[in-house]
């Protein structure tokens, strides 16, 4: 079944690829299994196709085979480690002074702000909300990387920062 759309077809539809992510995470963090409630507690009955992609992926397994009486499990497969950590998103910045702003390279693209502590702030919140990071952190991140563009900067883009 060929689809071009938002992510792999299952029998219950599209799946977005973020939520088999997501299922592997809560997966990992609880001791390697997650029960099919906690997913249909987050989800609804979407849980089923998140469950059927990430089997079909390899990213989790069936882990109670055996025992017909055990509740509905999965846990985390090989494949679904080495996905995660993968996937961990780094949100690296790097920048450079140009017009008297402060061009930021991420990896979301191209931000430019000027050098002053609020406009680097709501960059990092920014930077925070599509990378899943904590804000204090990332902030102090791009003010150093905003600084040193500063200090690097030369001639009249030094003097437009001024």
């Amino acid at each position: 079944m060929e689809a071009t759309g938002p992510g792999p077809v299952t029998t219950h539809g599209f799946v977005r690829v973020g939520d088999v992510l997501r299922a592997a995470a809560i997966a990992q963090s609880r001791g390697g299994e997650v029960d099919f409630w906690t997913l249909y507690r987050l989800w609804g009955t979407y849980a089923v196709a998140v469950l059927e992609a990430a089997q079909l992926w390899g990213v989790l397994k069936w882990a109670r085979e055996d025992d017909p009486k055990a509740r509905v499990a999965y846990r985390l497969a090989p494949r679904g480690a080495a996905l995660l950590r993968s996937a961990e998103i780094r949100c690296s910045v790097d920048a450079y002074a140009l017009r008297g702003r402060i061009r930021l390279l991420t990896p979301f693209g191209a931000l430019e702000v000027p050098l002053d502590p609020g406009h680097l702030l709501s960059a990092a919140y920014k930077l925070a909300e599509g990378c899943g990071a904590s804000p204090r952190e990332l902030y102090a991140e791009v003010k150093a990387v905003a600084e040193r563009a500063a200090k690097a900067a030369r001639g009249l883009e030094k003097w437009l920062l001024g």
